[in-house]
């Protein structure tokens, strides 16, 4: 579910004025038909494959997988103090000093001092420290051509635009009141989010982002080289993940070679990335960036936007364009859920120009699934043999229900399912903590 924009996206601009926001494929784990957003923001590169194993090399120096002792769950305040310090003591004697009046003689003595050298951290303490900074999940990223992208506690993520794309505003995505992840815009008026608009009944939530933090993931794929603070890998999927942070993960998708370098700074608190892609009939590409002020990166307009900021409000009612589609499929209004709300996504799908898919996820109202159910009873819909409630319990941990209607020899189903947080992933319960409520509506 983790994506980014591609910048091969950002050329096409918004009506808004705003970053190019994709309307691309998306495919349904349950249905093998595509359905296409409309209204969704969507990030516009799939992850590579994680099946492509790196290679193995023999060498002497390879990097160990395992990171600085330390609780996963603490927070280093200062990365500095994994430095290795060194003390040496040193004893020296003190001469003999002639005075220029006298012919005195002091007598010698011995004195013992002690000075504190600071060595530098070895290649692998950097190396290690670097991925110690990354599991703060604060950064900023840096490609000099394109982008200055921050990333706070994984939930903001901010875009500043440079080289040929410095015109574009300030936009990126954020973590609203744990109720969904949204992208906003900044302008002459301050923060606006979603699609360009005040927070409406248009309003939608974006997929999850590829971020830097999902750098620490592949430490293991990294080699040490003979030059210091210098690593290399052919790992595919490393490869691809760094086109991905930087925007031309499409490169990665047609890779028929690749070779990355990492090169971090002598104190482990900064590095840069870089892979190289080789590509048939496609050509070759370059891909590069700057991590740094890891730990310590912040955005205080974001932070400020987002203390003062007002929850979503419940809507009672799905949003009038899908209820439009809805009733153009149906003929008559289909019910919303109680309490629908307008942190939800919609996307939808057309077949011979006519449309013939919509699903609704409502991020905010929590399981209704006993009230829908009770609802779609009483507009005329049975429950349909497609249901497996034993096997669907065991597949996926929750039931899928599905109703249907017969409308002009037309058979119409009604998918509809709770999808509970605890069965999301580790990255999505803090953005859903009431689960995703789900429906989708399927012409036969």
């Amino acid at each position: 579910m983790k994506k980014h924009l591609s910048l091969l996206f950002i050329l096409t601009i918004s009506a808004c004025s705003g970053p190019a926001i994709s309307s691309v494929s998306k495919i349904s784990s349950n249905q093998d038909s595509v359905v296409v957003s409309s209204t969704e923001s969507i990030y516009s590169s799939e992850k590579v494959s994680s099946s492509t194993a790196e290679s193995k090399h023999s060498s002497s120096k390879e990097v160990s997988s395992s990171s600085l002792s330390s609780s996963s769950n603490e927070k280093s305040s200062s990365m500095t103090s994994s430095s290795s310090i060194t003390s040496s003591s040193h004893s020296s004697s003190s001469s003999s000093a002639k005075s220029s009046s006298s012919s005195v003689i002091s007598s010698s003595s011995n004195v013992s001092s002690s000075k504190e050298e600071e060595q530098p951290l070895s290649s692998l303490e950097a190396f290690n420290l670097l991925h110690e900074g990354l599991k703060l999940k604060n950064s900023t990223f840096i490609d000099e051509a394109y982008i200055e992208q921050k990333l706070v506690n994984e939930k903001i993520l901010t875009n500043h635009y440079l080289g040929k794309f410095a015109s574009q505003k300030d936009d990126g995505y954020i973590s609203y009141l744990n109720q969904g992840l949204y992208h906003y815009e900044k302008d002459e008026s301050g923060v606006r989010v979603g699609d360009c608009k005040s927070l409406n009944a248009t309003t939608t939530v974006t997929e999850f982002f590829y971020t830097t933090y999902d750098l620490l993931s592949y430490k293991s794929k990294w080699k040490a080289t003979n030059e210091d603070y210098v690593f290399t890998s052919t790992n595919v999927d490393l490869s691809g993940l760094i086109a991905e942070l930087d925007g031309q993960g499409i490169y990665a998708s047609v890779a028929s070679s690749c070779n990355s370098k990492l090169v971090v700074a002598e104190d482990g608190l900064s590095a840069r990335y870089t892979t190289e892609i080789k590509t048939d009939g496609y050509g070759d590409y370059t891909m590069s960036f700057l991590l740094k002020d890891l730990g310590t990166t912040k955005d205080e307009t974001i932070q400020s936007f987002l203390n003062n900021a007002s929850s979503l409000e419940i809507s009672n009612d799905f949003p009038n364009e899908t209820k439009t589609l809805m009733k153009e499929i149906l003929g008559f209004d289909l019910p919303a859920p109680i309490g629908a709300s307008y942190a939800h996504s919609v996307s939808y799908y057309y077949l011979n120009n006519q449309i013939a898919q919509i699903t609704y996820e409502d991020y905010l109202v929590g399981n209704q699934i006993d009230n829908y159910r009770a609802s779609l009873s009483a507009s005329g819909f049975t429950l349909s043999d497609m249901t497996d409630e034993i096997g669907d319990l065991k597949k996926y941990g929750y039931v899928r229900y599905y109703y249907e209607i017969n409308i002009d020899n037309n058979v119409i189903y009604v998918e509809a399912f709770y999808l509970p947080k605890v069965n999301l992933e580790a990255y999505e319960q803090g953005l859903y903590p009431n689960g995703i409520f789900h429906i989708r509506l399927i012409k036969q």
